[in-house]
């Protein structure tokens, strides 16, 4: 997987989360992320998921099925920095 696919996908995952409103006590499963995201293979998604943790922008829930996800809601401006071209197209449609 390169550099570009990976930007891809984490742009993808944090425009999913973003739109459904995942931030603190919202939360989804992993599994759920690849089932939405399913153009991308879920192996590959838990390595993005990996790094973005890694980069702060998200943080995981333990529960009682697995790990969930959320965005880190300290980390906003940066999140939105990431994702505007996809905010952009959806704001800006014609």
């Amino acid at each position: 997987m390169d550099q570009e696919q990976l930007a891809e996908i984490r742009v993808d995952i944090l425009y999913f989360l973003y739109r459904n409103n995942y931030w603190q006590k919202r939360h989804t499963p992993k599994s759920n992320i690849c089932n939405k995201l399913s153009q991308h293979p879920c192996k590959e998604i838990n390595t993005a998921l990996k790094k973005l943790f890694k980069d702060k922008l998200i943080r995981f829930k333990k529960t009682n099925h697995g790990d969930d996800v959320f965005l880190n809601i300290h980390e906003k401006s940066k999140i939105e920095k990431e994702i505007k071209h996809k905010l952009d197209q959806l704001y800006n449609w014609k």
